[in-house]
């Protein structure tokens, strides 16, 4: 897996602190002068724009190439409806020769691992022969598994991006998707590193904390994991955090 930001916007702090400043005139002057001010009081500005009403985080775009994933990955991520995203094909191009992507819990048992290979020989050996007997690409990637490696690109404006890494960084959620949004946060804060106050706005992070307990404690017994997860959930919608 891989993530690669190749494109956000520029200036992206003045930008943010310009369209919060609803309240003053509104012209091309206050971004010249929003982009004066001292370091230290741009980011006061976007501390306190970071708990505030996040409508104006919708003017800051992040788009990431992410190569070498599972569709079982994209499936989930493209629930996420505000957003672009642009796929690789499996309607036209002839798969035959597709990289399947191993869970870390397919790497750590060699019986499993052993099981899906011989599964992954017979659906190569099947599509390869509905290709030979003329059914198109289209028709043949039927029996292709979820878990082929794919390639997608993702665009998330920062409002979207937050509620992201807030929703989908959780013991619920599949590990693979977990390791992909956390490498996007790594990538924006590379570039932003302001950004900070926006993900990270609570400081520590409790209900994190009783996730790994649960996955410590219930990894084996997905009843009692499951219903704790439920519950810390809850108490994060309920609370937005």
């Amino acid at each position: 897996m891989k993530v690669t930001l190749i494109n956000y916007t520029q200036d992206a702090s003045t930008l943010l602190l310009f369209t919060k400043s609803t309240r003053l005139t509104m012209n091309p002057g206050l971004m010249d002068e929003i982009r004066s001010w001292p370091a230290e009081k741009k980011l006061e500005e976007l501390e306190y724009m970071a708990n505030t009403i996040p409508s104006s985080w919708e003017f800051v775009d992040y788009v990431f190439l992410v190569e070498g994933v599972s569709r079982a990955y994209t499936h989930q991520q493209v629930r996420t409806r505000a957003a672009s995203y642009a796929q690789q094909t499996m309607r036209v191009l002839n798969m035959n020769d597709f990289e399947y992507v191993y869970t870390d819990k397919n790497k750590s048992n060699p019986k499993a691992m052993a099981i899906i290979d011989r599964c992954l020989d017979e659906i190569k050996s099947a599509y390869g022969a509905l290709i030979e007997e003329g059914q198109p690409a289209e028709d043949a990637r039927g029996i292709l598994p979820t878990n082929i490696a794919t390639n997608i690109v993702c665009k998330f404006n920062l409002r979207t991006f937050v509620d992201l890494a807030k929703s989908r960084t959780g013991g619920r959620t599949q590990s693979e998707y977990q390791k992909v949004v956390n490498a996007m946060v790594d990538e924006v804060l590379a570039v932003h590193p302001w950004a900070d106050k926006f993900l990270f706005q609570q400081g520590r992070d409790y209900f994190a904390e009783i996730e790994a307990f649960a996955e410590r404690e219930y990894g084996g017994n997905l009843l009692k994991k499951g219903e704790l997860l439920k519950i810390v959930d809850k108490m994060r919608k309920e609370t937005g955090k």
